[in-house]
């Protein structure tokens, strides 16, 4: 059961349907505009192509989004994309994708091929409001005020307008019904045409208002929707009605529905609206809409709501935590504490206040203007006579009982110790252990007793507390346990758990063995013997705050790198010897995290309600899991897509297989895993088949490069897989055949004609040997001196030989190692290579560990490289690597070990560095960067660099090493690019 439930919570790509009843603004909220990559905040269109890309349209182009990166298409880079206004996409049923513009008439991209339709192939008008491709491959335009156009590929075209077929020349948009029927949606009603039959109108007297219809939308079960200027309506027989008398009387450009049924409606002006079985929810700009005009609603394959606004594009979808926050009526984001109540309500103690949560909304705030001595509340505990004890960060401890204050004790009365409470448990005697930032307090009746220093406590920073079955109290402190057994304490050293110190929190089994949360893993305590799960065993983080048992074979643990799920008998197998790693679930912003930063310090951090629901106290609000519906969140690894493939820099179109002139000699292949969920989660290896003898991860890079290929077919294979949530690498593995043609001495009857050649020239000399011997002997009986001529000759004719041997040899010496320097040395910028450093790294690595001597490991990436490439030429991106390296290499390289470690990505191995030394350095190197003239290559471009630095303690292989600094790096570019992390 345990097994089951951990493969049912792997999550990377949700299909599924968004929650019932959860309000629309508990729903996990992504937003995109200029500042990420679009190139304009209006986005009018959205599609997704077979393939699994999204298309948007914006007016400053057609955009390609993978997940990661938006790829903008415009009239700079395609001149058959006539304007970049992008009002309409389109997906035709052979996956071509068919793009309606403002003024320079449709577009369709098949195959990589483009093919532009505007007045000399038939239109009326340049300015497309829609355009769809029918089954017969038949094109039909809507354009701003010249009718409807439909393009035969076999016959005629054909032009409708307001005298044979339309009620007006201005259109709005259009649909291919399921059986290949349109609809067009005009200013004056909605024209159906059905091929054999005369156009039909339907307006008001069919229902509609009179009133523009503005759009028209088919559902998966074929109901048909309109939007209209004045609400949404729905077709019933041959009649339409108003959707709903809830929604408002407003324009409606878009309408979707999502996979749970709820019907989503764009508005003008009232934003965006969910119509459900719930009734009406609602979505402005005061509530994370970027805008409240939604032009374009989309529902992708993965279940996410997209909605293209005025201000920039938004996505919906929901997640396995739901985050409780300001939104949903919190006094403040940060929640230090949580505890329920006997009633079942949940108390959240904020930085700002206390919270009740109750039927799924905030009850009831308290805040010091409700009487609470101060707003910042780090404990909480609830008593069995429904009363509630409240540890402050300054106001000492408190005691509510319908919602007033009753007790009250602090340091200016009769509590010891401090007013910062920061954990609170019940004695088995009824008692209340009271932990605080200066010592254990004791409080029996009205008496109260501190513990310190002196009494044997590792620390009075009191961390957290446990009241084990047996009555022993546990007191967690920042620097280390102590227990309490009858009145006397008894310190526990945890330094030999991977150097544990701080202890954040304790759970108990119900056989009395103990999970205790430091900052350096999760620590098993059973019958007085330790155990430690730290990242050696496959934890992705080791700062963990609290440890919750979810009763179905799971241990979730809080971090301030979101929540990991560890399977029990996974835990005890690895603790036990029986097992080398944990297989982990990850859960991040990604899982409805608003952040992934949970709280420790304070307590209970993280807790499970009577439900089976766990709750978790965040930088962003309080978030809540139901670990049994996890299966409905169930994630495959998406198969991985080749974006683009450059050989000798030089992009080539994308086929099944690929035919490459002589000479080729480099290839670069860029990929992406099309998950627009958790993107940066997963991770990519490569195998080119005639190359590499395995497989090479590559973390999070998407990029492979090779050089000095010879002719031949090679097979390029790629796969994808998500190691943070425990997923393995993805079965369906992305081939891409590659064929180098050879140089037409590289071709085997050349090597055949030559050796023939040869074989018949050593005949003919062999003949021509023989027959001067003869001739040599019979001179020889005639002359003694004549012989000795010939034999000095054939003396010297065999030195001159031996001279042209060992001249070949010293010619062969040479070669050789100059192919070996072209296996260590990047042709481009002639640094080190990646396989160079790497063999350096390691020998490096293993000595800097033996002799404890510092070692530091830096990865350093040009911003925004892709730009240059695009926007001045490969030439000058070449000449740009070249001149990074050349100010890298005056920078770094008297001491370390720089290399190109792949694309615009450099590699710094700084040997007995430290972390402070080597991390100065690349920020002086970053500094030197952003002041390099680049008008030589790239006028007006401005070279910044991004890099993650870091020092090997901590780490047993130096690949950790590698993987540490590509976070950082990751980090620093996420942060805004330009800076150095470390």
């Amino acid at each position: 059961m345990g097994r089951f439930l951990a493969l049912v919570a792997l999550l990377l790509i949700a299909p599924a349907a968004f929650a019932a009843g959860k309000p629309v603004n508990a729903y996990f909220r992504e937003t995109w505009t200029t500042r990420e990559g679009l190139p304009h905040n209006q986005v009018n269109a959205i599609a997704q192509t077979p393939d699994g890309y999204l298309w948007f349209g914006t007016w400053e182009g057609l955009v390609r989004y993978n997940g990661l990166e938006f790829h903008v298409i415009d009239r700079r880079n395609t001149p058959e994309l006539r304007d970049n206004g992008v009002r309409s996409i389109r997906v035709a049923p052979d996956g071509a994708l068919v793009i309606g513009t403002s003024r320079g008439g449709v577009s369709v991209m098949r195959d990589g091929a483009w093919r532009t339709y505007g007045k000399q192939q038939g239109l009326e008008q340049d300015e497309v409001m829609d355009a769809v491709l029918d089954k017969r491959g038949r094109l039909w335009v809507a354009t701003e005020s010249a009718g409807l156009t439909r393009i035969d590929p076999t016959g005629p075209h054909q032009h409708f307008e307001d005298d044979n077929g339309l009620p007006t020349n201005i259109t709005f948009g259009l649909l291919r019904d399921r059986d290949d029927s349109v609809w067009v949606a005009t200013a004056a009603g909605l024209v159906h045409f059905v091929e054999g039959r005369a156009p039909r109108t339907y307006d008001a007297k069919d229902g509609l208002p009179a009133a523009p219809v503005f759009r028209v939308v088919q559902m998966n079960d074929g109901a048909l929707y309109v939007g209209t200027e004045r609400g949404a309506y729905r077709r019933v027989g041959e009649r339409f009605e108003l959707v709903s008398s809830q929604l408002p009387v407003d324009g409606v450009p878009s309408i979707a529905r999502d996979a749970a049924g709820d019907l989503w409606v764009g508005t003008v002006n009232h934003g965006l609206l969910r119509l459900g079985a719930d009734g009406l929810d609602t979505l402005s700009s005061q509530k994370g809409l970027p805008n409240n005009r939604v032009a374009a609603l989309f529902t992708d394959r993965e279940g996410s709501l997209w909605a293209g606004t005025n201000a920039g594009l938004l996505r919906l979808r929901d997640a396995p935590f739901t985050t409780f926050n300001t939104e949903q009526g919190l006094s403040d984001d940060y929640v230090r504490a949580i505890t329920q109540g006997r009633d079942g309500s949940i108390w959240i103690g904020t930085s700002r206040g206390l919270n009740r949560w109750r039927d799924g909304k905030v009850v009831d705030v308290l805040t010091s203007a409700q009487g609470l001595p101060g707003d910042s509340i780090l404990s909480l505990l609830a008593e069995s006579d429904d009363s509630l004890w409240v540890g402050t960060y300054v106001g000492g401890l408190l005691r509510l009982r319908d919602g007033k204050v009753v007790e009250h004790h602090h340091t200016d009365g009769d509590m010891p110790g401090s007013n910062q409470v920061r954990a609170l448990a019940h004695g088995p005697d009824g008692s209340l252990w009271i932990g605080t930032s200066r010592g254990l307090v004791h409080k029996t009746g009205d008496t109260f007793k501190l513990y310190g220093a002196d009494d044997g406590l590792p620390r009075e920073f009191i961390l957290a507390l446990h009241v084990a079955r047996d009555g022993t109290v546990w007191v967690g402190t920042a620097n280390g346990a102590a227990r309490v057994v009858q009145d006397r304490i008894e310190p526990i050293d945890l330094h030999g758990m991977h150097d544990a110190q701080d202890v954040f929190g304790f759970h108990e089994d119900s056989d009395g063995t103990l999970w205790i949360a430091t900052d350096r893993g999760l620590v098993r305590w059973r019958n007085g013997r330790m155990a430690s799960l730290g990242l050696q065993q496959g934890l992705p983080v080791d700062t963990l705050f609290q440890v919750v048992d979810d009763n179905a074979g799971g241990l979730w643990l809080t971090s301030n790198r979101g929540v990991v799920r560890v399977s029990r008998r996974d835990a005890e197998a690895v603790l036990d010897g029986r097992q080398r790693t944990l297989n982990p679930d990850q859960f991040g912003e990604p899982d409805g995290l608003a952040s992934s930063q949970c709280n420790g310090g304070s307590g209970p951090a993280a807790m499970r309600d009577a439900q089976g629901r766990l709750w978790v106290a965040t930088a962003r609000g309080a978030a809540m899991v139901d670990p049994t519906v996890l299966h409905s969140y169930r994630r495959t690894l998406p198969q991985v897509v080749i974006e683009q493939v450059l050989a000798d820099d030089r992009a080539m179109p994308l086929q099944a297989k690929l035919e490459l002139p002589p000479g080729t000699r480099k290839l670069e292949f860029h990929y992406a895993g099309l998950s627009f969920q958790m993107p940066r989660l997963l991770r990519y290896r490569y195998r080119l088949e005639g190359i590499d003898a395995g497989w090479i991860e590559r973390g999070n890079q998407r990029v492979a490069q090779y050089t000095n290929l010879g002719p031949g077919t090679y097979r390029f294979h790629v796969t994808s897989s998500a190691p943070g949530l425990g997923q393995g690498w993805n079965d369906e593995v992305t081939t891409l055949e590659i064929r180098i043609k050879p140089q037409f001495w590289q071709h085997p009857w050349f090597l055949a004609a030559a050796a023939l050649a040869l074989a018949l020239l050593i005949v003919a000399y062999t003949r021509w040997r023989t027959r001067s011997l003869r001739q040599r002997a019979v001179d020889l009986e005639r002359t003694v001196e004549a012989r000795t001529q010939d034999l000095r000759d054939q003396t010297s004719r065999l030195l001159v030989a031996d001279e042209e041997k060992t001249r070949l040899v010293h010619q062969l010496r040479d070669k050789s190692e100059a192919f070996e320097r072209q296996a260590r040395e990047d042709a481009l910028t002639g640094l080190h290579n990646r396989r160079s450093l790497d063999e350096r790294l390691a020998q490096a690595f293993d000595s800097a560990v033996r002799t404890q001597q510092p070692l530091s490991f830096a990865l350093l990436d040009i911003d925004h490289f892709k730009h240059i490439n695009d926007e001045y030429s490969h030439a000058a991106g070449d000449e740009a690597l070249r001149e990074v390296a050349r100010v890298l290499r005056g920078l770094l390289d008297h001491d370390t070990m720089l290399a190109r470690w792949g694309g615009e990505e450099f590699a710094v191995l700084f040997p007995f560095a430290t972390l402070e030394q080597a991390r100065a350095r690349c920020e002086a190197a970053r500094a030197a960067i952003e002041a390099m003239d680049c008008d030589a290559f790239a006028p007006g471009w401005r070279m910044t660099l991004s890099g993650g630095v870091c020092e090997r303690t901590g780490f047993a292989h130096h690949e950790r090493l590698v993987r540490r600094a590509d976070q950082l790096l990751y980090e620093a570019k996420r942060a805004g690019r330009n800076r150095i992390v470390g």
